[in-house]
């Protein structure tokens, strides 16, 4: 998957840096840098001290020690009790969100409740519903920015419920851009972005609401008085403040620069995701000779027949053809595995590699602006400031982590390679060196020498509806909730696609109702984007004037090929497939499973992007036990189970070439982290030719990290979407590295479930699982960003640090 995150889910105060925070931040954590440019002594005053702390958030530092939200200021007993009342608050069908004015009633976009009517959202009620929100919320901030004091109530309370109406409006239109793109939706979003960035720079920039910010995190009494979460979400927000420039004065040449910057990158991130799909969509290869396409699988036929027929080419006849090889990627990287052809893998595969090159510019020009962001700041460069909230910290601490794994793996990747080069020069009698386009064919095939099964025969095994109730029998023993698919017309719910399908998540014990999730699986050529992700509709909130609670709502986006249209048969999955649902349904249980009340801090809300991915990469684990593998399996066509030596490759599945899979994602975690920190993009109107580009850096970097050659015209750069695109790189930019830094803590939570039935009798294991489970329930999905992920860690695992050795063990 792509996105691996995937989250868009928008902070509720957090949101307002600029438009990619709106995007894609779900979370941030301490800036402990001192904001530069200010005015005047009273200003100064309340700005950070250039100083190293977990938050050092105040003027005087004799106060830190009071004041600092680290994992040692909350007791474990004390975290849990605060939320432990909110656990199991019922959820009241009343209303809990109203339009407020007429025109708001007559919009779809904005007179909703709990769910969307998604049947009634046009691009045009999408652009009125902007016309007349963004005006309405700006004019009711500056009214209440006039009455800001230094107390809970004074602000957080008067800005929150026009935080919400906003993040519940602009959530929609962005997620229907990824998942239902049309140019019409394209102009309308090109049209409102630029009133969004002004409206989100205003008001995060606020002085009155910063001043009263920090003069609340100052005063020991009145900041002692608040719950833990309620101080966490006051120290992020003057973070987060910070990190928009409201330090930076009124009218100066540094403010004006600042807000021309978020601007610019927020129309640049959108382009970017825009060629990419336009290039993604553009290319087709058409192939009128079957035996071109040999040792293509049966599905893969099928798909790209009827991707030739949507074409305009044949009437997708998967035996007779013609055939369509697209960059979509239920087709491009089968293709590549499975093709025998190679001389057709070498074409499509150069196409595919330097598809989207329209972006080279783009990417110059982004890294350019992150780097004067940066500095206006007062940061050296762009990873500095992407990295001061995270949990890493700092760029040593990620490039060691880079470093440690990569040391480690390196020995295994050289082994891989060998074990491919002599594979493929005995068996096949490949002309060698192995070049780029040969790994994944060679992956197959070698995977079908050693373990006797092909990817293509795997699948037969994995019906979407045998996994998705898998996971769901999972769920509901491991963490006691229960899901279940709801009757959209009987209960009054419509969707973006006549696919996509509505759950719904009950406490097992009480039936009381927890969350609600849209699961859109399959992939949809030409209006939904690639990879998976997991999107928020609505976070959970209390309004602590009624105690009605309002529960979380989803959207978990997948791209699995379609069932066929002609065929009686359900929809097979890749193993792949699986690994990528459990990974998502990992993020969607910890946005729906929180027990925390306040917003801004619920879910997936303010968790460090290095953390975010702990609850997806566990889920992850659990593919590979044989007993759940047995249970998520049958034949499409005979019901019969998977057989016992295939299960048994699919175990050894999770280490195989593991050793080249762990240094390419390390290669692009230290391409990432070093444009962002080493590197000076050319200019435009440069004529040095011997000048550095982006693809030259990361070539270099292949050239120490990866055993088999990058092509010299590669351009996956331009279509490196974590870190360049609207909706992910405000996260994954200087951050990519997050995957392997939570990979380390997802490993050694699922090692919890293993130390504790290790020495069990096979009766007793269920029930210990089930206790583990409950535990992590309460603690990693419970919580979200409420307190710092170091005190969650230790809530869960009973210790502060994280041990790697799982990882090592399982990779």
């Amino acid at each position: 998957m792509t996105l691996e995150l995937k989250h868009f889910g928008v902070i509720i105060v957090m949101l307002f840096k600029n438009v990619r925070t709106l995007l894609n931040r779900t979370n941030s954590l301490a800036l402990n840098r001192q904001t530069k440019c200010i005015a005047n002594l009273d200003r100064r005053q309340t700005l950070l001290p250039k100083q190293r702390a977990h938050f050092s958030l105040f003027a005087d530092p004799s106060k830190l020690a009071l004041f600092r939200l680290s994992h040692a200021t909350i007791k474990p007993s004390i975290a849990i009790a605060s939320f432990a009342s909110m656990a199991n608050v019922g959820f009241d069908n009343s209303p809990f969100w109203i339009a407020k004015t007429p025109k708001e009633r007559d919009n779809p976009v904005l007179n909703w409740d709990r769910f969307p009517n998604f049947a009634a959202i046009t691009p045009e009620n999408i652009l009125s519903a902007m016309e007349i929100l963004l005006p309405r919320v700006e004019k009711e901030f500056l009214e209440r920015e006039a009455s800001f004091t230094p107390s809970w109530e004074g602000t957080i309370g008067l800005v929150q419920e026009i935080e919400d109406d906003f993040e519940r409006a602009v959530n929609i239109p962005m997620h229907l851009k990824n998942v239902k793109e049309s140019k019409e939706l394209r102009e309308v979003i090109e049209k409102i972005q630029p009133k969004i960035t002004k409206l989100t720079l205003r008001m995060n920039q606020s002085y009155k609401l910063y001043k009263a910010l920090t003069e609340l995190a100052n005063n020991p009494e009145s900041f002692a008085a608040l719950l833990p979460a309620q101080q966490r979400i006051v120290q992020l927000n003057i973070q987060q403040m910070q990190l928009a420039g409201v330090g930076l004065v009124d009218g100066s040449p540094e403010k004006i620069r600042f807000n021309e910057i978020s601007n610019r990158l927020s129309v640049l991130g959108l382009k970017f995701s825009d060629n990419v799909l336009d290039a993604t969509k553009a290319f087709a290869e058409i192939v009128k000779d079957r035996e071109t396409l040999r040792g293509c699988p049966d599905q893969l036929l099928k798909l790209m027949a009827n991707s030739a027929k949507d074409k305009g080419f044949g009437d997708g006849d998967p035996e007779q053809g013609p055939w369509a090889i697209t960059f979509d990627e239920p087709c491009i990287y089968p293709f590549l595995k499975f093709c025998a052809n190679r001389s057709l893998r070498e074409k499509i595969f150069r196409a595919f590699n330097t598809r989207a090159s329209n972006n080279e510019p783009i990417i110059n020009e982004i890294l350019k602006l992150r780097n004067e962001e940066a500095s206006l700041l007062d940061f050296p460069h762009f990873a500095a400031l992407s990295l001061s909230h995270k949990m890493a910290g700092t760029l040593e601490s990620a490039n060691k982590l880079i470093q440690d794994i990569f040391e480690a793996a390196i020995p295994a990747a050289k082994r891989d390679f060998e074990n491919l080069t002599l594979f493929a020069k005995n068996q096949l009698e490949l002309n060698l060196p192995i070049q780029p386009w040969d790994t994944h064919y060679l992956a197959e095939e070698y995977r079908k020498h050693l373990f006797k099964y092909s990817d293509a025969e795997i699948s037969k095994y994995f019906t979407f509806q045998k996994v998705i109730n898998g996971l769901f029998e999972l769920t509901e023993e491991l963490l006691g909730v229960r899901v279940q698919e709801v009757d959209q017309e009987k209960e009054g719910f419509t969707t973006w696609h006549k696919d996509v399908k509505v759950y719904k998540m009950l406490d097992k014990s009480t039936e009381a109702p927890l969350a609600y999730f849209y699961g859109d699986f399959y992939s949809r050529p030409g209006e939904k984007k690639g990879g998976a992700w997991v999107a928020i509709c609505a976070t959970r909130s209390k309004d602590f004037k009624t105690g009605q609670v309002r529960f979380p709502v989803g959207y978990m986006n997948c791209n699995a090929p379609p069932p066929s249209v002609n065929s009686t048969n359900p929809s097979t999955m890749t193993f792949r497939d699986v690994q990528t649902i459990f990974h998502e349904f990992g993020h969607g249980l910890q946005h729906s499973l929180t027990t925390v009340d306040f917003p801004q801090v619920s879910g997936i809300h303010g968790i460090e992007w290095d953390f975010v991915e702990v609850a997806s990469q566990f889920m992850e684990n659990f593919v590979y036990e044989p007993e759940i593998i047995s249970r998520l399996s049958a034949h499409v066509e005979t019901g019969k189970p998977m057989p016992e030596d295939m299960i048994n490759s699919l175990v050894k599945d999770r280490q195989y070439l593991a050793g080249l899979t762990t240094t390419r994602q390390l290669h692009f975690a230290q391409v990432d982290l070093t444009l962002h920190s080493n590197f000076t993009p050319p200019e435009p109107t440069a004529v040095n030719a011997n000048q550095k580009t982006v693809f030259d850096l990361y070539k270099e970097l292949a050239q120490r990290m990866l055993v088999i050659p990058v092509l010299p015209e590669d351009r996956f750069l331009c279509s490196f979407l974590h870190i360049f695109s609207g909706m992910y790189s405000d996260g994954y930019s200087a951050g990519y590295y997050s995957y392997k830094w939570s990979e380390v803590y997802s490993a050694d939570a699922y090692a919890a479930f293993e130390e504790a039935v290790e020495n069990l009798p096979p009766e007793e294991k269920k029930a210990k699982l089930a206790e583990v489970g409950r535990h992590y329930r309460e603690t990693l999905l419970s919580l979200g960003g409420a307190i710092n992920p170091r005190q969650v860690w230790k809530l869960f695992r009973g210790r502060e640090e994280v041990d790697i050795k799982p990882l090592l063990r399982h990779a």
